[in-house]
């Protein structure tokens, strides 16, 4: 590994611990219409459009072995959805797309809403809780949103990180 390739994981660990830190933390983030975002996915997405496919799965496996922690539980289910997500996003950006605000935008628009609902769905619907539906409105449809507005500051945050350790 070279010296570049060293500084930018050392940068991604340390965005890592600082979102991590940030969610955990009681009112740090606050709350805007019953929801909290979930810092690590965007931080994960945007991870990998700018890695290979091998480093991507571990940085997505790492954010999503966090937001289980903080969000599911011992489940694993972030964990698992975020390997294959930042997979195919690294397999996308290298190969069919021009990584960009707008492709990892509109990866965004798709990815983070199904990984919500797909957490809803487990832990809530496929439980019997009551309300379901009001508990979705009332909390989830606004932590998707709120995790989505972050994407762009992820974006560029990790882009300049990308640009600056990239191999001359």
């Amino acid at each position: 590994m070279n010296r570049y390739k060293a500084v930018r994981y050392l940068a991604f660990f340390l965005e890592i611990v600082l979102c991590y830190i940030i969610q955990i933390t009681p009112g740090m983030m606050p709350e805007v219409f019953g929801g909290r975002p979930v810092l690590l996915l965007p931080l994960a997405l945007t991870f990998s459009v700018f890695e290979d496919e091998i480093p991507s799965i571990f940085w997505g496996v790492l954010c999503g072995l966090l937001a289980d922690v903080n969000y599911s539980g011992p489940t694993g289910y972030y964990a698992i959805m975020l390997a294959i997500v930042c997979y195919s996003a690294s397999v996308l950006m290298k190969n069919y797309m021009h990584t960009n605000l707008l492709t990892i935008m509109l990866i965004a628009t798709v990815v983070i809403p199904v990984m919500m609902a797909g957490q809803f769905l487990l832990f809530y619907i496929a439980m019997g809780y009551d309300y379901i539906w009001e508990y979705f409105a009332a909390h989830y449809i606004a932590r998707i949103i709120f995790t989505w507005a972050f994407v762009p500051v992820m974006y560029a945050v990790n882009r300049f990180v990308a640009e600056k350790t990239a191999a001359d």
